[in-house]
């Protein structure tokens, strides 16, 4: 699927240079909302500002010479502030020079092995921010920014943008959600600051003496290398993003249009983002119609809508009341 707008990989630098000039495309791979979705750098270096309608411009008719009260459109400001993205590591000396490929070739790898973690961490947090589950631990990271689940939007089941499953689920902390998303400019973006720079110092890496982690008196050396971005999460306004919730043990089509409902016509999402789980659930609701009966295949859209699955979206969400 061909998308206008750019995209982490077009964005995302380490130290200067492209992703998509060093030939990882890979990088992206346990982070497939992000392959696709849209991305900007921040409008000022850690922080970002964007205008959310509040109230839409009208019109209407009159007659000859008479007036009509006029609504005009109105905005908010919105302030996102960017958290540090921390994918720093260190390596043990002898390890990385006994690599095949000596030590810088390790430290690629490394490097590498990192940064598809940090992928994965980023789309996790864009979809849960810092929500926790029932028992208080955290389904993104607290310290990390606000994501879709922290919108007043998308948090209780009385907001306008949320909708159950039709056999909702009741059990705690083994719920899943379906997110439908408006992938735009406008709508939901991840924001990457500093010009869209992930900053690795690694020429020359840094060599520490460092624990071993059973004593603090036995050490080795080590090849320490900082890996730092600032990262935050655009929703854009209140038609930017859906969510069907309490999916425990089915997922039906209905469902899935009942949060389609939930957009106006001319602003409807373009991405369905769920779990492997909520796909699975998807897939056994559907009745085979093939004359030899074979089962029914795994779901790539809904009406033409893609469907994005990724390991990021939870199956242990608390029930959400």
């Amino acid at each position: 699927m061909a998308y206008a707008w750019n995209t982490l990989n077009g964005l995302i630098q380490l130290n200067d240079k492209n992703l998509a000039d060093l030939n990882v495309t890979d990088l992206l791979e346990e982070a497939p909302l992000l392959k696709v979705l849209n991305a900007q750098p921040a409008s000022q270096k850690t922080v970002h500002y964007y205008l959310k309608q509040t109230v839409a411009s009208d019109a209407g008719f009159r007659a000859e010479l008479a007036g009509r009260a006029k609504t005009n459109s109105q905005d908010e400001k919105v302030t996102v502030t960017l958290k540090i993205l921390d994918g720093s590591f260190s390596t043990d000396l002898a390890l990385a020079d006994a690599y095949k490929g000596g030590r810088d070739a390790w430290l690629q790898l490394e490097l590498m092995r990192t940064l598809k973690q940090a992928m994965f961490v980023v789309e996790r947090q864009m979809i849960y921010g810092t929500q926790t589950r029932t028992g208080g631990s955290y389904l993104g990271l607290a310290a990390g920014f606000t994501g879709l689940a922290d919108s007043t939007d998308l948090d209780q089941l009385a907001d306008d943008m949320v909708v159950p499953a039709t056999t909702a689920g009741a059990g705690a902390d083994s719920q899943t959600s379906v997110w439908l998303i408006r992938n735009t400019p406008d709508d939901v973006s991840v924001i990457v600051g500093n010009d869209g720079k992930i900053i690795v110092e690694e020429d020359p890496a840094i060599i520490e003496k460092t624990p071993d982690g059973d004593t603090e008196t036995e050490t080795y050396p080590a090849l320490y290398v900082p890996v730092t971005g600032y990262v935050g999460c655009q929703l854009g306004g209140k038609y930017s993003a859906a969510r069907i919730c309490n999916i425990q043990t089915a997922l039906t089509d209905d469902d899935i249009y009942e949060g389609l409902s939930l957009f106006p016509a001319g602003k409807q999402p373009n991405l369905i983002v769920m779990s492997r789980k909520a796909l699975k659930l998807l897939r056994q609701s559907r009745t085979a119609t093939s004359s030899t009966g074979a089962p029914a295949p795994r779901p790539p859209d809904v009406d033409g809508i893609p469907i994005i699955v990724t390991d990021a979206v939870s199956d242990t969400e608390p029930v959400i009341a």
